[in-house]
C-alpha cells in the first residue's frame, strides 16, 4: 500500500473515466496501492493494447473493475458490468461495462455503487477540431448529470488544464493562478484550449445549480504540460511532442517557447489528495512545478542523457522569424500551435496546491528523463544500438502523507 495516500476505508470504490489514458493509469495505480476498489471505464473491451496495461497494474486483480465506455455514446452505459474474468480469465474483482461519454444513458449503471469519480477522460489530439470541443463538453456534462442522481457519490474530481487558465491573454508576462480564465474571445485560442475551458465552465455552471446541502463536492485539477513515465505503449499528446525531440530530423531546433511542466505521478497524487481533502471542495487547483521550462531546457536535458546513447538531439534554438517562415508552408500543423505560444516566460503560482493539497513537485528534469526511458522501453521511441536501459520509479514523491 502506498505511503502517500492511504484510504482509511479500503472498501470505497472510485470510478476513473478513460482509465487506459496516460494520467488515468497513474491514478488507477495509486488508488489501488492505497487500498481503494477501482472501476475504470474504457471505450473498447476488445482493445488488448489498452486493457493489458490496466491488468498489469499492481493489485489490479484484487481491486480493479473496468467498464467499457465511450464519451460519445450514452446508450452504452445502462448495460450491466461484465466480470472481466469471463472475457480475459482475470480475477473476480476486475469487471467491465460498456459506455460512451456522449451517451448519458450509459452512465447510470457504471456510476452506481461508486463513492468518488475521477473524471479524467477527455480527448487531446495535437491538432484539435470542433469535435474535440463537443466531446469534452458533452462528456463532462453527461458524467456530472448522472453523478447528481447517484446518492452515494461524495465527490467528483475533474481533470481540466492550465490552458483553461493562461490562454488568450494579452499580458503574457503576468503570473497566472486559479483566478485567471482563458479568454475565449481571443481568436488565437486553439480548439484544445477551448475544449478544456468550456468543459470546466460547464462543470462549474452545472454544479452551482445543485442544492448545496445535498450535492456532491467538486474539485477541478488544472495541470500544466504533463510529463513523466508512461505505463503503456499508447501514444498521447505529450508523448508525441517529446518523441519528436529525440531526433534532429523531426525537431531540428527548439522553439523559443516556455511551458509549465508537471510530473504525471504528481498529477495523479493531486487528484487523489483532492478527492479526500475537504478543504479542496469547490476549488480549482493549478498543479505545476515552478519555474516554467523552455523547450531548449528539455533538449539540453535529453541531449546530456541520451546523446551518448546514439540519439541525435538538436542543441539549436530556432529564431522566431524562421518558425514564422516555416509555418507559412503549412507542412507541419503542430508548428501553428507553437507559434501561438511564442512570447515571454510563462509564470504560474502553485501556492494553492501546496497549501490545500500539501503538494511537493518532482523536478522537471527528472520527469523528462524518466519519461523518455519509459517511452523507449514501451516502443514509443526507437531503441538505438547504444541504448542503456534504466528502471524508472513509477511512484510519486511520498514525503507528505494525507
Amino acid at each position: 500500500m502506498s505511503d502517500d495516500v492511504q484510504s482509511t476505508q479500503p472498501k470505497l470504490r472510485v470510478l476513473v473515466t478513460g482509465a487506459s489514458g496516460y494520467i488515468a493509469l497513474h491514478c488507477v495505480q495509486q488508488l489501488l496501492e492505497a487500498g481503494y476498489l477501482v472501476r475504470g471505464t474504457v471505450r473498447n473491451l476488445r482493445n488488448s493494447a489498452k486493457i493489458t496495461p490496466l491488468r498489469d497494474l499492481t493489485h489490479s486483480s484484487e481491486r480493479l473493475e473496468l467498464a467499457e465506455a465511450d464519451l460519445e455514446c450514452p446508450e452504452h452505459w445502462p448495460r450491466s458490468i461484465t466480470p472481466l474474468r469471463d472475457l480475459t480469465h482475470s480475477s473476480e474483482r476486475l469487471e467491465l461495462a460498456e459506455a460512451d461519454l456522449e451517451c448519458p444513458e450509459h452512465w447510470p449503471s457504471v456510476i452506481d455503487g461508486c463513492d468518488y469519480i475521477l473524471h479524467v477522460a477527455s480527448p487531446w489530439p495535437i491538432v484539435a477540431d470542433e469535435h474535440t470541443v463537443t466531446v469534452a463538453v458533452e462528456g463532462t456534462s453527461n458524467v456530472l448529470k448522472v453523478a447528481a442522481t447517484i446518492p452515494t457519490i461524495k465527490k467528483v474530481v475533474l481533470t481540466s488544464s492550465c490552458v483553461a487558465i493562461n490562454d488568450g491573454h494579452k499580458n503574457g508576462s503576468r503570473v497566472f493562478n486559479e483566478d485567471c480564465w482563458t479568454d475565449l474571445q481571443n481568436a488565437k485560442v486553439e480548439n484544445y484550449a477551448r475544449s478544456k475551458t468550456l468543459a470546466e465552465k460547464t462543470a462549474w455552471d452545472f454544479w452551482n445549480t445543485l442544492e448545496p446541502t445535498t450535492r456532491f463536492q467538486l474539485t477541478v485539477i488544472n495541470p500544466t504540460f504533463v510529463v513523466g513515465p508512461v505505463l503503456s505503449d499508447q501514444s498521447h499528446g505529450s508523448a508525441t511532442i517529446m518523441a519528436r525531440m529525440m531526433d534532429v530530423r523531426s525537431c531540428p531546433a527548439s522553439p523559443k517557447v516556455s511551458l509549465g511542466m508537471v510530473d504525471v505521478r504528481d498529477v495523479a497524487r493531486a487528484h487523489i489528495r483532492a478527492m479526500v481533502t475537504s478543504e479542496s471542495d469547490g476549488q480549482r487547483i493549478l498543479v505545476t512545478a515552478t519555474p516554467s521550462v523552455w523547450f531548449a531546457d528539455i533538449a539540453r536535458w535529453l541531449g546530456e542523457e541520451f546523446r551518448d546513447q546514439g540519439y541525435k538531439i538538436s542543441p539549436i534554438i530556432a529564431p522566431n522569424w524562421a518558425l514564422r517562415l516555416y509555418n507559412k508552408t503549412k507542412i507541419d500543423p503542430q508548428i501553428d500551435a507553437l507559434m501561438r505560444r511564442l512570447g515571454p516566460e510563462l509564470r504560474f503560482d502553485n501556492s494553492k496546491s501546496k497549501n490545500l493539497l500539501k503538494m511537493e513537485y518532482t523536478s522537471p528534469q527528472k520527469s523528462v528523463i524518466d519519461m523518455m526511458y519509459s517511452m523507449i522501453e514501451h516502443g514509443l521511441v526507437k531503441r538505438t544500438s547504444k541504448y542503456k536501459p534504466r528502471v524508472c520509479d513509477r511512484k510519486p514523491n511520498t514525503s507528505i502523507a494525507v
